[in-house]
């Protein structure tokens, strides 16, 4: 257990603790005049007895036996605040006993053998838990309704114990009910004094047990059925009582307390005493190796803590402040005193608060006052109409036993002098020490000066001699106006003014016991009672009943846009109207309006939704609704129509972005199944949005657009420029490209479909589309190119074509190695670029892919012999090659007798023709290649004329022409260098 050390608290609250209300039990009478200090008060008064040690209670004991009975019963107690007494189980010591809450203390000696009989007068099993006693298996099936179950077991340890119902199916509830108690096992005296746990530390003069629990009178009402989960105790008792109710604990000043702590209820109670210290001499029957000081003890539920506390010295007649600092010290928030001068009643003390009181024990004499019992005010509730008398029970019987004189009653607040409240009048006073039924009338002037609720009433009594006795009280419920009239709600509410508006109320005369007989309202101001518009009552000549009736909607057209006040109330069968129950009325005329809206995607296919909702488009919109009159209306509701509009409410529906739709300002979205696209044209189409606020109003259609794009864009106005070519370089592609969305790109072809994606780019500006197509590559003749373009979306559109009569330009190809060989089209084997000029000392080659099916060609090149020594091979330095890569015509070189030598190769359908070898030492090597019939072919190389092949040569045409190092027949050494190859198609280059 952890113990707290809270610092003393400041003065004006420790103050407050102390004086506030009538001092508890016997020491109110004994300190009439008490004054407060920071942590305890010099109280002057007559002396009373200290509190003793505990008699031998609840068991009868026998030769180291003892035998307890304890019968469960249902039962209720009274509690300040609480409309009617508030219903529990609780134990009694006897058959007859009533019910009380806690049970009896019982008290048995160390070593004795218990027996601990329980007899179920409940309607649901019952079994006993001593949760600190060891060797008592926990009992799950108890005794049964009507019937009786007893446990046994030796108080071996002393210390004090919590006894409660076990563990049945209701067990816990019957605890939280107030089925439980104390059991106190005593130890051995030690020196002559008695001892908590028979040792010196746990001495003490006297003794008091300290049972907590509380009450939440919701539970106790359907203890079975309700949710513990709601469970909120609004009292916190000390055996039973709450303050003022509590009984302080007697002592003297050097006189040593042992406080008996079980903390029997649910929740935690710190317990702290002002100006003292406890010292924990033990919990749960275990005592402490050593005493632990501290001003605060923090029980838990289940736990029962020993603690001595030490009073010192000095001036008597002081009390202390004992109370749970972590808890509410006051009654179900009841409250003190009326309403003076605008300043409101105070709240006030109670809950789990007593005193420790000091003073000399005198010899002799009845220091006690007597206690009230069944204290209860009819007719509750009541009006001022109403003779309300005050009955209760009196008896000093368990004090002093001396004769109740007198008694009387007070309202609300306590602070008033004892002896002036209203005098209870019976034929017991002066007679004995039991005075039962007696009554007080509050009278006229008094509940003149109360307010519409509820109040307490507290009692209190007086003996011979001269002891004021502990309080009780009750509440009553008081009402000083006609029927009230409540739950006043409008339909609909804001409106904007265009129908009828419902309106219901409820009256209620419970307060001063008459019946409902009448109703009306007023707009905005009120009139005369009774000259207001008539509601229709539910039930008439009840004392509550449901009302209503509606304002015409002529008269809510004529409302100004702004807030009205529709006022209700109720008169009863008194004649009395009472007081006005109100609510708001807006008037709301002003349409929502469209701050912003989207479509996502913007543009689809029909197949391709939103990125959070694939299947659907997502319409994006806020609406806000404007102030108008003062007041505005919250976003109710938002709906669209795809392209055309509907009747208000029957479009699609949008949510809240937020979840619900609660404020001014609304940012919404609505999904548009692509479904929904089925049937519907490519092209630019509307959702239309509007709103409607709280009060009705719909606001006007606004349009967000989105493109419905399926198919690619179309090609028209294809055009080639020039057509024929006329032996231009170069030809100029145009088109128009139309799509309902964007063009994003555009490709060309020439022949076989290279497959979407895979033609010539083009340049997109727009919808129109262009390219400049060079024409070296195709052959003359007549040749289709195709367009085609894609969209946004990705969509290719079908390809367009227009034919070209291409005549190709004379220039074919045309490179001087400036730039290495990135001209040409490929490179075969080793070659190198130097000075400008292609070398080549073994097999390797350049080739130009450009020509296209040429039927006349004209080719020249600088061929450089340099340090190149073909020693016994035939070199081939140019070729013309066809489609497949198969030369055609070549030029091959030798070094013949020491001399070089060039000659020409023809390919004619009967096989290869040569000329003879000529004498060249290189140069400029020009040859020109014919296609026909009698086809021909003519090599020069510098001034020297190779010589002219003759032969059909229809069935060719030159595809590509290779340079360099083409072909070896046998070893060569050193290099060849080329420079300046050109070809063409009509004259020579």
């Amino acid at each position: 257990m952890t113990l707290t050390r809270t610092p003393r608290l400041v003065a004006g609250v420790a103050a407050a603790l102390l004086v506030l209300g009538p001092a508890p039990a016997h020491a109110a009478a004994r300190h009439p005049a008490a004054s407060a200090g920071p942590a305890s008060a010099t109280l002057a008064g007559p002396p009373g007895p200290p509190q003793g040690t505990l008699p031998q209670t609840g068991c009868q004991r026998a030769a180291g036996t003892a035998t307890c009975d304890l019968w469960a019963k249902p039962g209720s107690v009274v509690l300040p605040g609480a409309a009617t007494p508030v219903p529990i189980w609780g134990f009694a010591s006897t058959d007859a006993a009533a019910a009380t809450l806690p049970g009896p203390v019982l008290v048995v000696d160390q070593g004795d053998q218990v027996t601990i009989t329980v007899h179920n007068g409940l309607t649901d099993n019952l079994s006993l838990a001593f949760p600190a006693v060891t060797g008592l298996a926990p009992d799950r099936t108890g005794a049964a309704p009507g019937a009786a179950r007893s446990y046994t077991f030796t108080a071996a340890r002393p210390g004090t114990y919590l006894y409660q119902a076990g563990h049945t199916e209701y067990g816990a509830r019957q605890v939280a009910m107030g089925l439980v108690g104390a059991l106190v096992v005593r130890a051995p005296a030690v020196g002559g004094r008695p001892s908590a746990y028979g040792d010196t530390a746990s001495t003490y003069d006297d003794e008091a047990v300290l049972v907590l629990t509380e009450v939440d009178p919701a539970f106790n009402a359907a203890p079975r059925t309700y949710d513990m989960r709601a469970y909120a105790p609004k009292y916190r008792l000390i055996n039973g009582k709450p303050f003022p109710e509590t009984d302080v604990v007697a002592t003297d000043v050097g006189r040593r307390v042992l406080l008996r702590y079980v903390a029997a209820g649910l929740q935690p109670h710190p317990m702290t005493l002002l100006g003292l210290d406890q010292a924990v001499v033990g919990q749960d029957a275990r005592p402490a190796a050593y005493p632990e000081a501290a001003v605060t003890l923090p029980l838990q539920p289940g736990q029962a803590v020993d603690a001595v506390v030490d009073v010192p010295t000095g001036p008597d007649g002081r009390r202390f402040a004992l109370y749970e600092s972590g808890g509410q010290l006051n009654n179900a928030g009841q409250r003190y005193g009326s309403t003076v001068n605008g300043v409101s009643p105070q709240q006030a003390f109670g809950g789990m608060l007593t005193f420790l009181d000091t003073n000399p024990p005198p010899i002799s004499g009845d220091h006690t006052g007597p206690t009230s019992a069944n204290v209860r005010v009819t007719p509750n509730p009541a009006s001022v109409l109403n003779t309300i008398t005050v009955t209760a029970d009196f008896t000093d019987a368990r004090n002093g036993n001396s004769v109740v004189d007198r008694a009387e009653a007070v309202v609300d607040d306590l602070r008033i002098a004892e002896g002036t409240g209203v005098p209870f009048t019976a034929a017991g006073f002066g007679v004995g020490p039991t005075v039962v039924g007696a009554t007080a009338v509050l009278p006229g002037d008094l509940l003149g000066t109360l307010t519409q609720g509820r109040h307490t009433v507290w009692v209190r009594g007086h003996d011979v001699a001269g002891n004021w006795g502990v309080v009780g009280s009750t509440t009553l419920n008081l009402a000083v106006t006609g029927a009230v009239t409540t739950a006043v709600s409008l339909s609909p509410n804001p409106t904007n003014g265009t129908g009828d508006i419902a309106i219901s109320a409820t009256g209620d005369d419970r307060g001063l016991g008459g019946t409902v007989t009448d109703a009306e309202y007023f707009v905005d101001a009120t009139g005369p009672s009774g000259s207001g518009r008539p509601l229709t009552l539910a039930n008439p000549g009840a004392a509550v009943s449901a009302e209503s009736g509606g304002i015409p909607a002529v008269v809510a057209a004529a409302l100004a846009e702004g807030r009205h006040s529709v006022q209700v109330h109720t008169r009863d069968s008194f004649n009395f109207w009472g007081p006005y129950g109100s609510v708001d009325l807006v008037v709301d005329r002003t349409v929502p309006t469209l701050l912003s809206a989207a479509v996502d995607p913007a543009v689809t296919d029909g197949r391709t939704g939103s990125a959070s909702d694939p299947a659907h488009l997502r319409i994006n919109a806020a609406f806000t609704d404007p102030v108008g009159g003062g007041v505005h209306s919250t976003i109710a509701g938002v709906e669209g129509f795809l392209d055309v509009g509907g009747a208000d409410g029957t479009g699609f529906t949008f949510l809240a972005l937020d979840g619900s739709f609660n404020s001014a300002t609304e940012n919404t979205y609505g999904l548009l199944p692509l479904s929904e696209l089925t049937g519907v044209a490519d092209g630019t189409h509307r959702v239309l949005v509007h709103a409607r606020d709280s009060a009705g109003n719909w606001g006007p259609l606004a349009a967000v657009t989105f493109v419905l794009d399926r198919t690619g864009p179309v090609i028209t106005a294809l055009t080639a420029t020039p057509n024929p070519t006329a032996r231009a370089a170069t030809l100029s592609l145009a088109a128009t490209a139309t799509d309902v969305s964007a063009v994003t790109a555009a490709e060309w072809y020439e022949g076989t479909d290279p497959g979407v994606g895979h033609g010539h780019p083009m340049t997109v500006s727009g919808s129109a589309v262009s390219a400049t197509v060079a024409l070296n590559g195709f052959s003359k003749g007549n040749h289709t190119l195709w367009v085609r373009a894609r969209d946004a979306l990705g969509h290719w559109g079908t390809a367009a074509s227009v034919t070209v009569n291409v005549d190709p330009p004379d220039a074919i190809f045309s490179d001087g190695f400036s730039s290495g060989t990135s001209a040409w089209s490929q490179v075969s084997g080793t070659v190198s670029v130097s000075a400008g000029q292609l070398v080549a000392g073994t097999v390797g080659y350049v080739v130009d892919d450009t020509p296209a099916a040429e039927r006349t060609i004209h080719t020249k090149a600088d061929v450089i012999l340099g340090t190149f020594n073909p020693q016994t091979a035939v070199v081939t330095v140019h070729q013309l090659r066809n489609a497949a890569g198969s030369p055609l015509a070549v030029v091959q070189y030798q070094r013949g007798n020491g001399v070089n030598q060039f000659r020409l190769g023809l390919l004619r359908p009967t096989g290869w023709a040569y000329t003879g070898w000529v004498n060249a030492s290189g140069g400029t090597v020009r040859l020109d290649w014919t296609s026909a019939t009698t086809g021909s072919a003519t090599l020069r190389v510098g001034t020297a004329t190779i010589g002219t092949l003759t032969g059909d040569t229809s069935g060719y045409t030159v595809e590509s022409a290779a340079l360099g190092l083409v072909a070896r027949t046998a070893t060569t050494t050193g290099s060849l260098s080329f420079d300046n190859y050109a070809s063409t198609r009509y004259t020579a280059p």
